[in-house]
């Protein structure tokens, strides 16, 4: 990386490292490091928090560095993961640029990394809003860590910022693990990150299911940019259905109205709905894939980064009503979320299913087709339930039969050991020891093997699990 002028990074400077950065990323996970590409996220981060000068310019360069740790995190984890651990009320933390605490989170990140695991250091996003790092390790197993570059606890904290920190990510891996989540009173928080109106959540659990979603198309964007480098008027439109549009278009494109010639030539639409890929790199929405980490040309990706080019959806949302050859068909409401009824049972899809296809190469025929025959499931396997003597729906067992199946998750947080060592501190129930009477806590010690067991009244056991 080139070393930011002083007393100000010029824009040529920073464009000419997100570029590196982009190439960097381009190229995982056969070429490069994961690892190394957070280092530098964190480095640059560090060098532009030291200077006042610049200001805006500075602010557009990190607001792009956050872009790119999206698309990381886009690469790396389950959609659902990362869908779920954007679920918290606050703005995404500022990256760790104090020299002591970068040093600890990288220090997990190498001890997570010797072991396995793809760790995400999740203040480097705007979409991983709980844990510090977010770990995929072997079969898709998740580790979501807290790093405390503090004191290891004698008891975990029961009130306080750290006591609601630690309920959170113990609920969401709870949530991620068992496909079922109590929402209480955070029902219109939850509500809101899933998409679902308030007036639509459910009453007591949160309930997820598995559902067969359309693939994306990352050619598309491929054929797209193949067609701008040969056009003259420098826009390229790719046809994904009837009234489904993928385009890319330059600025001069857009300026001299050289776009808008060409919508306008293409077929009248019933509810058109045109979407540009700039609003998601700025405001991302969590449950949509960063249009950045699709594997497609790293030119492309680094013009969408700096707004050298422009993706655009050109959608006629009408599609979304048009019924199957059954006679199943959903209803638009104004906040994009679709409602479907069958035989008196009526299933709402939140507004994410409209905007991944308003996101990024993803049909909205195909979409379509999976939520006519999700409905299908649903009629078939859910609707009997709540006809059957629960009308309310979701109280009692009738709201898990048709949950997801889970995904292998625990919620830890890492500390310094005295002796130079980490420690890793989890809750008896994180750790499936929550039926054991009196357990509250366990500390784990990955160099040695050592494992300490806390109950109520001091250590049930303390010994050494040396590698074998």
């Amino acid at each position: 990386m080139e070393d930011l002028d002083e007393p100000a990074a010029t824009a040529e400077t920073l464009r000419g490292i997100r570029r590196e950065l982009m190439q960097h990323l381009a190229s995982l996970p056969s070429v490069g490091s994961i690892i190394a590409m957070q280092q530098a996220l964190l480095r640059e981060h560090g060098r532009t928090s030291q200077t006042q000068a610049g200001r805006e310019l500075l602010k557009e360069h990190r607001s792009k560095l956050r872009a790119i740790g999206d698309a990381l995190t886009w690469q790396a984890l389950p959609a659902h993961a990362i869908r779920t651990l954007a679920k918290h009320p606050g703005r995404p933390a500022p990256p760790p640029v104090d020299a002591d605490d970068a040093a600890f989170v990288m220090r997990v990140v190498d001890r997570l990394a010797g072991a396995g695991r793809v760790p995400i250091i999740a203040d480097l996003t705007n979409v991983l809003l709980v844990g510090d790092i977010v770990a995929l390790g072997p079969s898709a197993t998740v580790e979501v860590v807290e790093c405390k570059n503090t004191r290891i606890p004698t008891r975990l904290p029961s009130s306080g910022r750290l006591a609601r920190q630690r309920q959170r990510g113990e609920t969401l891996a709870h949530y991620l693990r068992e496909s079922v989540m109590p929402i209480a009173d955070e029902a219109p928080r939850f509500a809101a990150a899933l998409g679902i109106p308030a007036s639509a959540s459910p009453s007591q659990n949160l309930v997820a299911m598995d559902m067969v979603l359309p693939e994306p198309h990352p050619e598309w964007l491929d054929t797209a940019y193949a067609q701008y480098e040969n056009s003259s008027r420098g826009v390229a439109v790719v046809e994904i259905g009837p009234g489904d549009y993928l385009i890319l278009a330059d600025p001069r494109a857009i300026e001299t109205d050289e776009l808008g010639e060409v919508i306008d030539a293409l077929p009248s639409m019933h509810k058109r709905c045109l979407a540009v890929h700039l609003e998601h790199l700025t405001e991302p929405l969590p449950y949509c894939r960063s249009i950045l980490s699709y594997p497609v040309d790293w030119k492309l990706r680094y013009d969408l980064l700096e707004a050298n080019l422009v993706m655009i959806r050109l959608v006629d949302l009408a599609i979304f009503e048009t019924s199957g050859d059954d006679g199943i068909g959903l209803v638009l409401r104004e906040d994009l979320s679709l409602v479907g009824a069958q035989d008196g049972y009526s299933q709402i899809f939140s507004h994410r299913f409209v905007h991944e296809v308003l996101t990024g190469p993803i049909s909205a025929a195909e979409t379509l087709s999976c939520l006519h025959e999700t409905l299908r499931q649903s009629d078939r396997d859910l609707a009997p339930l709540v006809r059957e003597g629960n009308p309310s729906g979701m109280s009692g067992e009738s709201d898990l039969a048709g949950r997801g199946s889970g995904s292998d998750v625990r919620y830890t947080t890492a500390y310094p050991a005295p002796d130079g060592e980490l420690a890793f501190v989890s809750s008896a129930t994180e750790v499936g020891l929550g039926a054991v009477p009196g357990v509250t806590h366990v500390e784990f010690y990955p160099t040695t093997g050592r494992l300490i067991v806390h109950g109520e009244d001091g250590v049930l056991l303390d010994k050494e699990f040396p590698e074998r």
